[in-house]
């Protein structure tokens, strides 16, 4: 992912000193017992500030019994996360999209066989199949939720439920804006940071897609108000999604 971290609360000197601390800390696991050691997170990132911390993946031989003394421990006031796994098991075993995504930007410290960078191939990318089926599911979802569940809640009875369905709604949005840019869907504490610095999103979206956030009250007409916003940019993307995968909105339906 070619996202840019620009976090206003980024510390220059904190970041270069977490470096150091993640460089120093895995020395000692550098061992013909390691296959590789990868950096995640904000340091990979090019950020660091008071409420980030080190994450660290060290990938061990299967057959090696190495043990860690501590998971999770504290250096000068900041937190390190070791992660340990067996190479031989992570090679079969599913890497779910957060996981994917968190390894998209990692930075890989120690791979003496290039073995680490070869599962990193094989793991992280989105593939055009999953690209094709988040840009559908996006799209057919965010509108069924907008426009369907939301009227289902308010046949219901229940407003705060038609505006809960609006805004599960959006995050499947967010789905087709990152299959359209052919990025890994970012974990949820990272999502909207994310979707806001696609290339490809309808006009004018910060602005447009904070009026669907706005909530100012929990009454059907605000709902409405909010879904004319919102279909505003469905609408907008309608014909390129329908390009981008070869079908019309209706026999995405039959298949989502």
């Amino acid at each position: 992912m070619s996202i840019k971290f620009s976090i206003q609360s980024s510390n220059p000197t904190l970041l270069e000193k977490a470096t150091n601390i993640a460089k120093e800390v895995v020395q000692k696991y550098i061992s013909d017992d390691i296959v590789g050691i990868v950096f995640l997170g904000a340091i990979t990132r090019g950020y660091f500030d008071h409420s980030a911390d080190i994450d660290i993946a060290i990938f061990k031989k299967q057959a090696s019994d190495i043990q860690l003394e501590n998971k999770f421990f504290k250096i000068d006031g900041i937190e390190v996360h070791i992660w340990l796994s067996d190479f031989e098991s992570e090679i079969t075993n599913s890497w779910n999209m957060a996981r994917r995504w968190t390894y998209s930007q990692g930075q890989i410290f120690f791979d003496p066989q290039d073995k680490i960078f070869q599962l990193l191939e094989e793991k992280v990318p989105l593939s055009p199949e999953e690209k094709r089926w988040l840009i559908m599911s996006g799209f057919t979802l965010s509108e069924w939720y907008v426009n369907r569940l939301t009227q289902l809640w308010i046949e219901r009875g229940n407003i705060i439920s038609a505006h809960h369905m609006f805004d599960q709604g959006v995050n499947y949005f967010f789905d087709l804006l990152f299959g359209l840019n052919n990025e890994l869907v970012a974990d949820m504490k990272w999502r909207y940071y994310c979707v806001e610095k696609l290339e490809r999103l309808p006009h004018n979206f910060q602005e447009r897609i904070k009026d669907t956030m706005i909530l100012h009250s929990f009454t059907k007409d605000e709902l409405e108000r909010r879904k004319r916003v919102f279909m505003d940019m469905w609408g907008e993307l309608k014909p390129i999604v329908e390009e981008e995968v070869q079908m019309s909105f209706d026999e995405m339906l039959q298949v989502v």
